[in-house]
């Protein structure tokens, strides 16, 4: 019992993180927002961005099935993750733009801030997807 409290307890203190359990945005990420119109942040426009960046290692439903995947050490981040959910908005453009060390590559100057948030709506859909797969389970 005493463990389960303590897990709990210690699970609501740490920082957002990735489908990995590590945080690589830098606390000031949460505060960013979408600067995104209603028209600019529908998933069907970051779909064909992120299918051309991101799907050969984080896979074309977010999960990380890929053979490139599959080679890589550390692993890709698996996209529709439960974990991916305490995430911020800002936290995932941010690591998107800057990318993560030598794992990711930074998207900084392959693409515009509109398109990277675009990767941002999209990769949110594909978590509502896999959470609407989920619960009909």
């Amino acid at each position: 019992m005493h463990l389960t409290i303590l897990f709990l307890t210690s699970a609501l203190l740490l920082p957002a993180h990735d489908g990995h359990g590590k945080a690589h945005a830098p606390a000031s990420a949460k505060a960013l927002k979408s600067p995104l119109t209603a028209a600019q942040a529908k998933p069907e426009l970051g779909k064909p961005l992120y299918e051309k960046a991101c799907a050969s290692c984080h896979g074309p439903d977010g999960s990380a099935q890929t053979a490139a995947a599959a080679a890589m050490k550390p692993k890709p981040t698996n996209l529709v993750d439960h974990r991916m959910d305490s995430m911020k908005d800002g936290e995932i453009y941010w690591v998107i733009t800057n990318g993560i060390a030598k794992s990711m590559p930074a998207m900084k100057t392959q693409m515009s801030d509109q398109e990277r948030w675009q990767i941002v709506t999209y990769v949110r859909h594909l978590r509502g997807a896999q959470k609407a797969k989920d619960h009909k389970h």
